[in-house]
């Protein structure tokens, strides 16, 4: 073979591969299948930068990402239907609706705790036991209100429901309008309403979820979950792979989120349609950004599982074995 040809093959291999190389993920990287993951708008979980960067694609799967607004219970439907494969979910929920008989496994995890008690600014309240009698507005069927009367109840002794007066609410706006009127002297939110409305000045934190979760448990370290990943049993089973690589897709968007803030903030601007400064506050109040299905994590979310069990939320005898649990619920690579 002549020089001239070898370099002609050499030059023309090249090409091929820049070529390759420049298309888009979701064009060359179709290998392991479609998977279709939906999550909320305001699931706050860093799934949005799963999206916009397409890392599913990355790792070799035809991704079709598909934004939820609204409630979490459309999306759980959509997730036990079958119209989606996985899905971003509240762990107290995703147990909820396990218990219920939707074939979910756990596969990862996405968050920390995202709720707090803020109290209206002018409300004359300095501690937790000083919501007592008060009004406070809640969305009463969301996992961050059962969660925090339960860890209220735990670690302080009195119960939300029962010793304050509870305005109910059905949309975390409707929680943000009360307390501008002055209808209520707190609110029980999550990020990034909380976080939008203590950024404006109408309100204060009282306390954060974590906060209390560390009173009521005497658990100094460890992060109790707020959003984790489902993916539908069926799917699961005969597309293993989509457990590592949803993680691996997590661990990634972390690491956007921690390394690249500019960039997360740019993303959750475009899915959530929040005001950027408002997001960039939450980003910075954010406990934790989470990823994987570590052995530690396991422990802190079993828990949590107990709490939900010991206080109501939970009613099957499932979340009073750990090893079925681990079993039955979890999914480990």
């Amino acid at each position: 073979m002549t020089v001239g040809r070898r370099e002609l093959l050499r030059a023309g291999a090249a090409a091929a591969a820049a070529a390759a190389l420049s298309r888009p993920a979701r064009l060359r990287a179709q290998g392991k299948g479609k998977v279709r993951l939906a999550y909320l708008q305001l699931g706050w979980a860093a799934t949005e930068i799963i999206h916009k960067e397409d890392l599913l694609g990355k790792r070799g799967w035809q991704a079709e990402y598909s934004i939820v607004p609204g409630a979490p219970g459309p999306l759980l439907n959509q997730l036990a239907s079958k119209n989606v494969d996985a899905i971003d979910m509240s762990f107290a929920l995703a147990a909820k609706a396990f218990e219920d008989g939707v074939p979910l496994r756990v596969t990862g995890v996405a968050t920390a705790v995202l709720g707090a008690i803020v109290a209206r600014k002018d409300a004359g309240l300095a501690k937790v036991e000083d919501l007592k009698g008060r009004k406070i507005a809640a969305i009463v069927g969301t996992s961050t209100f059962f969660d925090i009367r339960a860890l209220t109840l735990k670690g302080y002794g009195f119960d939300l429901q029962k010793d304050t007066q509870i305005i109910t609410a059905t949309a975390p706006p409707d929680m943000v309008t009360l307390l501008g009127k002055k209808d209520v002297d707190a609110i029980i939110a999550w990020q990034p309403i909380t976080d939008s409305v203590v950024f404006r000045g109408e309100g204060v934190y009282l306390a954060k979820q974590i906060d209390l979760w560390r009173k009521a448990t005497g658990r100094p370290t460890g992060f109790p979950v707020h959003v984790c990943y489902l993916v539908h049993h069926e799917f699961l089973q005969k597309n293993p792979a989509i457990a590592r690589d949803l993680n691996d897709a997590q661990r990634d968007a972390v690491d956007i989120w921690y390394k690249r803030p500019a960039r997360a903030i740019e993303i959750v601007q475009e899915v959530t349609k929040l005001p950027t400064d408002v997001i960039q506050v939450a980003h910075k109040e954010t406990v934790r950004m989470l990823y994987g299905l570590p052995e530690e994590q396991v422990d802190t979310l079993i828990a949590q599982l107990k709490i939900n069990k010991e206080f109501g939320f939970l009613k099957s005898d499932l979340w009073d074995s750990p090893d079925r649990i681990r079993r039955e619920f979890f999914h480990r690579v």
